[in-house]
């Protein structure tokens, strides 16, 4: 992350949440994580970038992990910790 003030949301989900993308034909997409009362959008400038491409195909990546990490903590019965590791976290 580059320098200057950070802001950080945890977002406690459950089976109650969702995802949604939407596709427009005369504007970027949006990407929605809604989860009990809280909606967060990831909307793009209308002129994207290189720096843009790498942005959401860091977050396919990202999300694909998470999705890989839930479905083994699922199959084995693990409840996670609670605790955050650094071993996943997003560049």
């Amino acid at each position: 992350m580059a320098g200057g003030r950070v802001s950080a949301l945890s977002l406690p989900v459950g089976s109650s949440a969702s995802t949604e993308f939407r596709a427009f034909r005369a504007r970027t997409p949006l990407f929605t994580v809604s989860a009990g009362r809280v909606l967060v959008t990831l909307a793009l400038p209308e002129r994207l970038s290189a720096g843009d491409v790498e942005f959401a195909r860091r977050l396919a990546e990202q999300a694909a992990a998470y999705a890989t990490e839930v479905e083994r903590l699922y199959r084995t019965g693990r409840r996670p910790s609670g605790r955050s590791s650094d071993t996943g976290r997003a560049a």
